[in-house]
């Protein structure tokens, strides 16, 4: 062994374990380790529902500040929980399959070689797969399009910013898969059209607050309003596009 003392390259930094299994519980690695989720993450969930000008601001920041998660790496890991849930939760005697079921009779789509209850049980497990490529092509494109956030503002820190708002309506949706698995079919129709006006209110509220500081008075309203018709449009995009896939999946297998 060598006396000679370890150069700076090799010294631990200062804040060595913060972030590993070295700290005394371990529970935040392994929360990563699990689910993708670690403090910085709960963290960044916390500031896009309570202070979104802090994380817009760190956005557009190279490390995000030292303190928050990538806008896109956390969307991944909300919609991964959100098919999750979907996956525990849909099932023959859930109101989404009954509305699915209920949907396809009154539009009279029919499968080749399959019963209505095996259609709608087909099309809602191919819809695990369409939607989360659905979901992240059509919003990198939405993303690409919009550009309220000031002038000067990089392409990639607007991507980086466009994802960072639609946080509070994902997290919203993963709290709404797990109240949607207790309705009726009938309950869940209605509820929708309330759904899409809160997302809607949501989206606004995020922009506004968190275009604060770059945006003033009626044109950070206006900006506000016309990015939160545009996440919404892309919802219903994804929506659609998703759907259209997943009916193609299903006559593609019938072939």
């Amino acid at each position: 062994m060598s006396d000679k003392p370890p150069s700076p390259a090799d010294q631990k930094p200062a804040s060595y374990g913060d972030d590993d299994m070295t700290r005394a519980s371990g529970w935040d690695a392994l929360l990563d380790d699990l689910f993708g989720l670690n403090v910085r993450a709960l963290k960044t969930v916390a500031a896009a529902l309570f202070s979104p000008a802090r994380l817009f601001e760190a956005a557009r920041d190279v490390d995000w500040l030292g303190r928050y998660t990538p806008s896109i790496r956390l969307v991944f890991t909300l919609i991964a929980a959100v098919v999750f849930l979907k996956f525990l939760w849909v099932n023959d005697t859930s109101g989404l399959f009954a509305y699915t079921q209920a949907t396809m009779e009154a539009m009279g789509t029919e499968f080749p070689g399959r019963t209505p209850e095996e259609a709608a049980r087909d099309y809602l497990a191919a819809l695990l797969v369409t939607y989360p490529f659905s979901y992240f092509g059509v919003h990198a494109v939405f993303a690409l399009m919009l550009n309220i956030w000031g002038k000067g503002t990089p392409l990639a820190v607007r991507i980086r910013l466009y994802f960072a708002g639609l946080l509070p309506v994902l997290l919203a949706g993963v709290l709404m898969t797990l109240v949607y698995a207790g309705l009726s079919a009938e309950a869940l129709e209605q509820t929708m059209v309330i759904g899409f006006g809160l997302m809607l209110g949501l989206y606004f509220l995020t922009l506004y607050r968190g275009l604060g500081p770059v945006h003033r008075g009626a044109g950070r309203a206006g900006r506000s309003a016309l990015g939160a018709v545009v996440m919404m449009g892309g919802d219903l995009v994804v929506s659609a596009v998703s759907s259209l896939w997943a009916v193609t999946l299903l006559f593609a297998g019938a072939s």
